[in-house]
């Protein structure tokens, strides 16, 4: 069960049932892998990323079904039985988390509004803000929390995603380094100025292996009179948090690891007879604004640039790292990308009762939870190869069972309609745009 005293367990609930804060639940009252079980419970990782997302709550109750009909088939070992319904008792009980108040979601992304204006009419010439939309999904903090790289920065209050100061401010840093790097005379040493002033340094960062000695090169030494012959400087610019402004939506990924055994040095080659292992991760969904606020929390007189030039720069270096590098993990598989502006989704989300807006939806409201068998997964694969790729991802992931994806053998019944039979051609192209090979 998951590690709680006792008071506090009479408090909230031996699941922490009572507990509608995801940062809570996420970085709190994780379910281990081993702990009061006799056996390592290899789902709890995926459990525990279900828990916080939008839909977890029906998903772990899906999961449960799920386990309990595969006990009650034929053919089921009596321990492998007990095993299964034990783990149906434990998804049972994480999916009775408390629900999350919208209004509080709304409220929230009001907040973040409000508290824009207000810094607007508190530094009116020494602040710039501005809103940007994910055009993909959005991974930041992996590295942190409990769950090993599968952390998401959370709000400790309302336990939503946002994007901590310090990593808008390293995007912004990078993207400075990069352009001085590139660029060249008066406009190296003016990009060079406005960094320095902005960012601040360490003796470290002006060494010549440094972050602005690698950028400058020979050009550091003809900086602005206030930082040359200094060690240190304090950056004159706090960089905020980014909050969302219109409501997120958190969504559950996974990277699925092809040669376990070899990235970890066991095999030297990479062959296909490893079994995959699929790892859980939590994402915001695209379509969330984020509002983003720069401000100067001091000024010197006699500085080379105006107020409004070096807030030019922290806005320019922030929208560029956000529109052409991404923000957050993954960028280079492209997570974390943006469009500047507050732009509408580019699908409404449905009404509460209506069908879903995505054909891939569609595809699994209807066949959740019913291809178990060798005998009418077939039906499904023709109308599974018509989604687009993204489609098709989530679909796979969701329609087929976890148990099966962890056993892509050929010989396996399950997986022979994919190479063979009636629809076998439909199940070759799935498995060519998945990058999956059965052994």
């Amino acid at each position: 069960m998951i590690p709680m005293s006792k008071d506090v367990r009479e408090l909230i609930g031996p699941w922490a049932e009572q507990v509608d804060n995801r940062a809570l639940l996420y970085e709190k009252y994780a379910l281990p892998k081993v702990w009061g079980e006799p056996r390592k419970i290899d789902n709890a990782g995926r459990w525990n990323v279900l828990r916080i997302v939008t839909r977890g709550s029906a998903l772990l109750s899906e999961d449960a079904q799920r386990l309990r009909s595969e006990a009650n088939g034929p053919n089921v070992q009596p321990e492998v039985a007990e095993k299964k319904r034990t783990y149906a008792r434990i998804a049972e009980s994480m999916a009775k988390v408390g629900k999350f108040d919208t209004d509080l979601v709304q409220a929230w992304n009001e907040n973040a509004q409000k508290f824009m204006d207000d810094l607007r009419k508190s530094y009116p010439e020494r602040l710039v803000t501005f809103e940007a939309t994910l055009q993909s999904r959005l991974m930041i903090n992996m590295a942190g929390g409990v769950v090993e790289n599968a952390g998401i920065c959370l709000d400790r209050c309302f336990g939503l995603p946002f994007l901590p100061g310090s990593a808008v401010k390293g995007i912004a840093r990078n993207q400075a380094l990069w352009e001085i790097k590139r660029a060249s005379g008066q406009e190296k040493k003016k990009l060079l100025d406005a960094a320095l002033l902005l960012f601040g340094y360490a003796k470290p960062d002006l060494s010549r292996n440094g972050a602005f000695g690698w950028a400058a090169g020979a050009d550091l030494g003809n900086t602005v009179t206030l930082t040359r012959g200094t060690n240190e400087f304090k950056g004159l610019a706090c960089f905020l948090p980014a909050y969302p402004t219109t409501k997120p939506k958190l969504v559950v990924d996974l990277v699925n690891s092809h040669y376990p055994n070899y990235y970890k040095g066991r095999h030297p080659n990479a062959s296909d007879n490893e079994e995959p292992r699929p790892n859980y991760f939590p994402a915001v969904e695209s379509g969330c604004s984020f509002g983003f606020a720069v401000v100067l929390t001091r000024w010197f007189n006699g500085l080379p640039l105006s107020e409004e030039e070096i807030l030019g720069h922290a806005r320019k270096w922030i929208e560029n790292a956000l529109t052409k590098n991404g923000a957050g993990a993954k960028t280079a598989a492209g997570y974390g990308w943006f469009q500047v502006g507050r732009t509408a989704p580019t699908q409404a989300q449905p009404a509460a009762g209506m069908n879903k807006a995505t054909p891939a939806d569609a595809f699994i409201d209807q066949w959740r939870g019913k291809l178990n068998t060798k005998d009418n997964f077939p039906a499904a694969l023709p109308a599974m190869n018509q989604l687009d790729d993204d489609g098709l991802k989530r679909a796979f992931e969701a329609v087929i069972p976890e148990q099966e994806r962890r056993r892509l053998r050929r010989k396996n019944p399950y997986w022979q309609s994919f190479t063979s039979g009636r629809h076998a051609e439909a199940g070759k192209s799935i498995l060519k745009r998945l990058n999956l090979q059965l052994t």
